[in-house]
């Protein structure tokens, strides 16, 4: 099968979906191309490590051709563009399939009439958040509107399938874009658990190249530090519960300007020494600093590390939307009222009071993530998605179903 994955940016050794799935489904036999830009990431521009883009061209990585092409009509800020000759790469390509990996966009429509014009099937995948659609103003209402009453409809005939990868993707394409349940076929964000998991000497290593006692308990937040993030709620709750248990909090990731330093004067003077920011960590080395955690925790909007820290054996606490609800499936973490501090610390605290729960739930996690969330398991879903639609046949299950059988197993 040929597949072509066309999305907004590839950047290497970040932990983003395009890093992974078509990498793994190029090992599983899949010959695959990525058609992309040379531009970094909207919110990574401001990082030097990424400042210099990449040359457009044809490129060769793990079995994967990487056609950057270039950005033309460039508006908001860079984050939407058209690229020059993507009709072109498409033909060079040859997809039997072609994979979008966004239903809304100047580059999405640009795909899509491509798409039609030389016959291709597609399916789009949804990783739109709550926090990304939300709140509308007017324009914003004006700009969905248009992809549900006209762009969307207007290439319907090559879309086959949209591809939520979770239960809030789901819930955005019905109630924002009208796109009913059988027209989805369900799938996830995932993980590379051969080098997310929890290494017992690795953790021992990272916890005292860091200051941390063998025996501290650890709870970590990793990703992007900004505003909604709400990392601000976890330096409360920690703080509650940090001289109860010897409590140490791990934040990692890159913080917007001004919130390190306010995260730090918000901590207690008594538990200072115990909060530590490393800042940008490369995706290679973010299973170190998840091995050295318990606990960890997402108070504001999710992100792919949330699958990351599961597959290194952390309990997952994250807020009572629906964007973590199926990180949790199999009994191996906890909601929170998002934005309430007493909430997410009582949380903390009934899983470290009882630390027999604390280990078994940590398995809970490690199991989840080899079941469900590894991109190999990821990559030979999507491939049977794939083959659904050039077969005609539909043969895909909500995923959630076996996940939570599978649970009803474990608790048994």
């Amino acid at each position: 099968m040929r597949v072509a994955h066309v999305t907004v940016s590839y950047q290497e050794g970040l932990g983003y979906e395009e890093n992974h799935l078509p990498f793994f489904q190029a090992a599983m036999g899949a010959d695959v191309s990525i058609i992309t830009s040379p531009l970094p990431l909207a919110w990574w521009q401001g990082l030097e490590r990424f400042q210099s883009g990449t040359v457009p061209g044809v490129y060769e990585e793990r079995g994967v051709r990487i056609h950057r092409l270039k950005a033309r009509f460039r508006f908001r800020k860079g984050t939407q563009f058209l690229l020059e000759g993507l009709k072109s790469a498409l033909r060079e390509a040859k997809p039997d399939i072609l994979h979008i990996h966004n239903p809304i966009g100047s580059l999405t429509v640009q795909a899509l009439s491509a798409a039609k014009a030389l016959g291709l099937p597609v399916v789009i995948d949804c990783h739109l958040w709550r926090f990304l659609t939300y709140p509308r103003g007017p324009v914003r209402r004006a700009y969905y509107q248009l992809f549900r009453r006209l762009f969307l409809p207007r290439y319907d005939s090559v879309i086959k399938r949209y591809i939520p990868l979770g239960p809030e993707p789901e819930d955005i394409l019905r109630d924002l874009f009208g796109i009913p349940h059988s027209r989805m076929a369900h799938s996830t964000l995932g993980a590379d658990t051969r080098s997310f998991r929890c290494d017992e000497s690795v953790r021992l290593e990272t916890r005292r190249s860091l200051g941390i006692p063998d025996d501290a308990r650890v709870i970590l937040f990793g990703g992007r530090i900004d505003p909604g993030k709400e990392v601000e709620t976890l330096v409360e709750a920690w703080n509650s519960l940090a001289g109860k248990y010897g409590l140490y909090l791990l934040l990692v990731g890159p913080a917007v300007p001004g919130i390190a330093e306010e995260l730090t004067q918000a901590a207690h003077p008594n538990a200072k020494s115990r909060l530590i920011l490393t800042g940008l960590v490369p995706n290679t080395e973010l299973p170190n600093y998840m091995s050295a955690a318990d606990i960890a925790v997402w108070p504001g909007d999710p992100g792919i590390t949330m699958n990351e820290a599961m597959a290194c054996h952390n309990v997952l606490i994250h807020s009572d939307e629906a964007a973590g609800r199926h990180l949790t499936l199999y009994g191996n973490g906890a909601a929170f009222e998002r934005g309430n501090a007493r909430s997410l610390a009582r949380a903390i605290d009934s899983i470290l009071a009882d630390p027999s729960r604390l280990a078994d739930m940590r398995l809970r996690s490690r199991r989840l993530a080899e079941e469900v969330f590894d991109w190999k398991v990821v990559a030979a879903r999507t491939l049977g998605i794939y083959n659904d639609v050039l077969q005609g046949t539909n043969t895909a299950t909500a995923i959630w179903e076996p996940a939570i059988q599978r649970n009803q197993v474990l608790q048994s």
